[in-house]
């Protein structure tokens, strides 16, 4: 069996320092990863994401290599605590690129939600099309560069 993983990589048009602080600044995340974020940028730190349509996630940083590297781990379904079993671990990871910046995000983990391991993991696929799309918009209208 394939292990189970979500991977996408983008271009954004945006220094890495933009894409770092669109990921790890409360009032930046809200602009294109839901409506509302928190966040205690340290690891063992806590945030939380609220989108006005479907609710809140809680999650709990696991690293933080300015501007490299910024990875939390978080469960499936919204209203559930970041210390809830089983959960998954989103690992963002930026790079300098011709014109801006490279972004790849990875999560993993589904292996643990068993049954429900391929529906959730598709569920996540459509996510981060749309919200990773949104950042890049976001970014790229602020002329980072």
């Amino acid at each position: 069996m394939a292990p189970l993983v979500v991977t996408r990589t983008l271009h954004i048009a945006a220094h890495r320092s933009a894409v770092w602080a669109a990921l790890t600044e409360a009032h930046l995340i809200a602009e294109w990863f839901g409506d509302q974020a928190t966040i205690d940028l340290r690891v063992g730190g806590a945030g939380t994401l609220t989108w006005d349509k479907y609710g809140t996630s809680s999650f709990v940083i696991e690293e933080v290599d300015e501007p490299n590297v910024f990875a939390f781990r978080w469960p499936h379904g919204m209203g559930e605590h970041q210390d809830s079993d089983p959960t998954t671990l989103v690992r963002f990871t930026l790079a300098d690129a011709e014109g801006g910046t490279q972004l790849t995000v990875v999560e993993t983990g589904w292996e643990a939600f068993d049954d429900n391991a391929d529906e959730f993991m598709n569920d996540n696929v459509g996510g981060w099309q749309s919200e990773l799309d949104e950042l890049r918009d976001f970014l790229e209208k602020q002329d980072s560069l």
